[in-house]
C-alpha cells in the first residue's frame, strides 16, 4: 500500500483511505465538507474511485490569554 504522510502532527489534517493508497493533507481551518468533496473530485478525477475512509483530525483550539481589566 502507497503512503503520503504529513510532518505536521499538530495541525488539522485529512485522510482518505483507499483499497491500494493511503492520501493526507493539511485543512485549513476554515475548510468545510465542500472544500473535503472537493479535494476527493481531485484525487479521483474522472475515475469513480471510493474511499473506504475519510479521516478528518481537527487541531487542538488555540487558546488565547484574556486579561482582566
Amino acid at each position: 500500500m502507497q503512503k503520503t504522510s504529513i510532518d505536521h502532527a499538530d495541525d488539522s489534517n485529512l485522510r482518505f483511505v483507499f483499497n491500494d493508497a493511503v492520501f493526507s493533507c493539511s485543512l485549513p481551518g476554515e475548510s468545510t465538507f465542500g472544500d473535503v468533496a472537493a479535494t476527493l473530485a481531485r484525487l479521483c478525477g474522472n475515475s469513480d474511485c471510493h474511499p473506504l475512509s475519510i479521516a478528518i483530525t481537527l487541531a487542538k483550539p488555540q487558546t488565547s490569554h484574556l486579561t482582566r481589566n
